[in-house]
């Protein structure tokens, strides 16, 4: 019985980090594999290694570590370090939990600061966020309904379509109030375009399981869904 005792409390103190269990939203951790020679260049970034990450199952090989962080909320980063940013990329892939993702929605940015992901961080987002007051995804079901951004019949081809479409793109604007978003985008041509959500809208699609209308978030304001992450860092849920 003893035994059994000082093995538990050996793991907790073996598994204790600071940067465990977070509980930012819906974040858990904030992790990155990386090579050994990088480590100081992630504990700038305020990265701490972890010996043994007992959620994420992963072996590092032998030039590698796994660290923690935590990730920067939007206003935190600043919304004005934001603006004037190139978005070179998008996804509605971002984050895991383990064996799959939840669907967090990411623009990869390019600005002073270097290279970041900006990231609603909800469950499925595409369905939350309106591209020009058009849904960005929807379950098949929906989708003569609601004519998509991105199909789930043609997933590849639509992503990068509007990959290719972003990539003209640089943030104008962001305004972010307590249960809305709207980033204001300008093309080459000084066509002004917008990526929207907001805690509840009628625009968004019906769920592909209730088949009935959600909430983005239940609580909190929007603020606390929007995160700025490092390239190669990840989130999880």
């Amino acid at each position: 019985m003893q035994i059994g005792i000082c093995k538990e409390m050996f793991l907790l103190m073996l598994f204790k980090h600071p940067y465990l269990n977070l509980d930012i939203g819906l974040i858990k951790e904030y992790f990155t594999v990386v090579k050994r020679t990088d480590k100081k260049v992630w504990e700038e970034r305020g990265f701490k290694k972890i010996h043994k990450y007992p959620i994420f199952r992963y072996a590092p090989k032998p030039f590698e570590i796994i660290m923690l962080g935590i990730p920067s909320k939007v206003e935190a980063f600043g919304i004005e370090a934001l603006k004037s940013s190139r978005i070179i990329d998008v996804s509605t892939c971002c984050g895991t939990y383990g064996m799959g993702g939840p669907g967090f929605f990411g623009l990869k940015l390019h600005g002073e600061y270097g290279i970041r992901w900006l990231n609603y961080c909800i469950w499925c987002a595409g369905e939350h966020i309106l591209y020009d007051d058009r849904v960005l995804e929807c379950h098949p079901d929906f989708a003569d309904k609601y004519d998509p951004v991105i199909s789930y019949d043609d997933y590849s081809n639509t992503l990068v379509n509007f990959r290719n479409l972003l990539s003209d793109m640089m943030i104008k604007e962001i305004v972010l109030l307590k249960e809305s978003i709207e980033i204001i985008l300008i093309d080459s041509h000084n066509t002004i375009h917008s990526i929207k959500s907001f805690k509840y809208s009628d625009k968004f699609p019906e769920q592909g399981g209730t088949r009935k209308k959600r909430n983005s978030y239940e609580s909190g304001e929007m603020k606390d869904y929007w995160f700025v992450t490092y390239d190669g860092a990840h989130l999880k849920v």
